[in-house]
C-alpha cells in the first residue's frame, strides 16, 4: 500500500445534517426544510459539480424553501463555516505522511468551498488533491476516480480510499481500491489501522 486518498467532508472536516441542525443558530425549519426536500442530493450536487454558481446555489435555496435570499446566504455561510478539522484525522494524516504514505484527497465540493478551506494547515500534506468543482466531475461517478489515478499516475490496487458515503466505496472498490467506510469512526480507525499495519 503506497497511497492513501481521504474524501473531506465526514473524514478530514466535520460535515453532518445533525451538526447541522443542532448548531444553526437560525430559523431551524430552514435546514430541515431543505433536507426533507432532498435539497442536497438534488440541488447541492450541481452545485459540487461546479454546474452552479454559489449565488445561484442560494437562489435556487431560496425558491425551494420560501426563505428570503438573505436567510439563505447567511445558512450556506453557516455550512461552510461549520466544516472545522477532525482532529484525530488531521494527526492520523501527519502521522502518514512521515510514514512516507502518498496522501491525496477526493472530495465532491465546489470551487467556492475549496477556495475558503484550501489554506489550512491539513491541506499542505496532500500530494495531490482532486476537487469536484474543479474538474466536473463527482463521486460516486467513475470518472472522478479515473481522473484521480490518471492525473498522479496511481494504481487503484495500491492505495487505500477513506470515505463516508458507502456509494463512493462500492463505485472505488469496483475499480480495486482498497476502502475504508468511515461512518463509525472508531471502527474507521481501527480499519484504516489494520490495512496500513498501523500501531494505535
Amino acid at each position: 500500500m503506497k497511497n492513501v486518498i481521504f474524501d473531506l467532508g465526514g473524514v478530514v472536516l466535520e460535515w453532518s445534517p445533525k451538526k447541522i441542525e443542532k448548531e444553526f443558530k437560525g430559523d431551524l425549519n430552514l435546514p430541515q426544510k431543505l433536507f426533507q426536500n432532498r435539497f442536497f442530493q438534488d440541488y447541492w450536487i450541481e452545485f459540487d459539480r461546479g454546474m452552479v454558481t454559489e449565488e445561484q446555489i442560494i437562489l435556487q435555496m431560496a425558491e425551494l424553501s420560501g426563505y428570503t435570499v438573505v436567510q439563505c446566504r447567511e445558512f450556506v455561510e453557516f455550512i461552510k463555516h461549520s466544516l472545522t478539522d477532525i482532529p484525530q484525522t488531521v494527526t492520523l494524516i501527519k502521522r502518514l505522511s512521515k510514514l512516507g504514505y502518498k496522501l491525496y484527497c477526493l472530495s465532491n465540493m465546489s470551487v467556492e468551498f475549496y477556495d475558503y478551506l484550501k489554506g489550512r494547515e491539513v491541506f499542505r500534506y496532500f500530494d495531490g488533491q482532486i476537487i469536484s468543482g474543479l474538474v466536473k466531475q463527482v463521486k460516486p461517478d467513475r470518472a472522478i476516480y479515473c481522473t484521480l489515478l490518471d492525473t498522479y499516475d496511481l494504481k487503484a490496487e495500491e492505495s487505500l480510499f477513506i470515505d463516508d458515503l458507502k456509494a463512493n466505496i462500492e463505485a472505488a472498490s469496483v475499480l480495486g481500491f482498497h476502502t475504508v467506510l468511515f461512518q463509525d469512526r472508531s471502527k474507521g480507525y481501527e480499519e484504516i489501522n489494520s490495512i496500513l499495519k498501523l500501531k494505535p
